[in-house]
């Protein structure tokens, strides 16, 4: 493997990871009770049970709806879908996008696979590059880490919607999915992220850069869409231009969180110019509460 993943890792210093994997402790959602696949219980149905759990056989035996309870898993399976598109590249003020996504992918997977879960990788630009089939232990670890660093992108613009729709065929059991992306797709892909998240515990990691939602005034500028390739002459000394740029910017802000609200995702926002795992620490926690009380 390339020395680059080892050099990730020994960045990671073991106080932060092992704050970390406290407060990562209790941090997945189940569906119900118990989702493993050993019967633990029959008990009668009450008004937060999932009907899919309704022992058909009991029930009509019974003349009363039964459900059934199964031994949660110890385990987890955590799917990483990591956007590598050439928007991720973008570097304004401080380190692009795809250097956050890095760090973040490296902090959590070992994080999570040092605790004996499972975890896998689709690698997506303009669609799905790379599968990296579920796995456990370091060798796993480095692989992803490699499959990152050694990626690059296909051509055409990213589908967002068919990549959460590729996601949701191919991950048969119940995960912990990070979609880590900017979200700059072509429309349409927030309808595909509700029935991810019905099936999956889905975390919206949504990278960004400070030049995106404001810009300075700096004169003439030629932009480029890092995507299609198109490019735009502007003068960026005009009140005007800067302001419709501003309020262009804050309107697609509240159709992404509408759109992650209707889809019940939790959203971890990290800007470039965010520490990492101050972002995590802080997420965790807030994650934590909202869980007791969903709880």
């Amino acid at each position: 493997m390339p020395q680059t993943s080892e050099n990730l890792l020994r960045r990671l210093q073991l106080p932060v990871v092992r704050r970390l994997e406290g407060l990562l402790q209790g941090e997945y959602r189940s569906p119900s009770r118990g989702d493993g696949l050993d019967l633990a219980d029959l008990r009668e149905y009450q008004f937060h049970d999932d009907v899919r759990r309704i022992d058909w056989n009991a029930t009509a035996r019974l003349d009363t709806p039964y459900v059934r309870d199964y031994l949660e898993d110890r385990e987890i399976s955590v799917w990483f879908l990591l956007d590598m598109s050439p928007s991720m590249r973008f570097e304004g003020v401080s380190v692009s996008k795809h250097t956050v996504l890095v760090d973040f992918t490296t902090l959590m997977c070992r994080l999570l696979l040092g605790r004996g879960n499972r975890a896998g990788a689709m690698i997506f630009s303009g669609k799905v590059d790379r599968l990296i089939p579920a796995n456990g232990g370091r060798r796993q670890l480095l692989r992803i880490l490699n499959e990152v660093a050694t990626h690059r992108p296909s051509p055409g613009t990213t589908d967002l919607r068919q990549i959460l729709k590729d996601a949701a065929g191919t991950i048969r059991r119940r995960s912990l999915v990070f979609v880590v992306s900017d979200f700059i797709s072509t429309p349409g892909w927030e309808e595909s992220l509700t029935p991810l998240s019905m099936r999956h515990d889905v975390v919206a990691v949504r990278l960004t850069d400070p030049l995106e939602t404001r810009l300075p005034d700096l004169g003439f500028l030629t932009f480029q869409d890092a995507e299609t390739g198109e490019q735009l002459f502007v003068d960026t000394h005009a009140r005007s231009f800067r302001s419709r740029f501003a309020a262009a910017a804050d309107a697609r802000e509240r159709a992404l969180r509408e759109a992650f609200e209707r889809a019940g995702v939790d959203v971890l926002e990290l800007a470039t110019e965010d520490d990492v795992t101050d972002a995590l620490i802080r997420f965790c926690d807030m994650r934590k509460q909202s869980l007791r009380r969903s709880g």
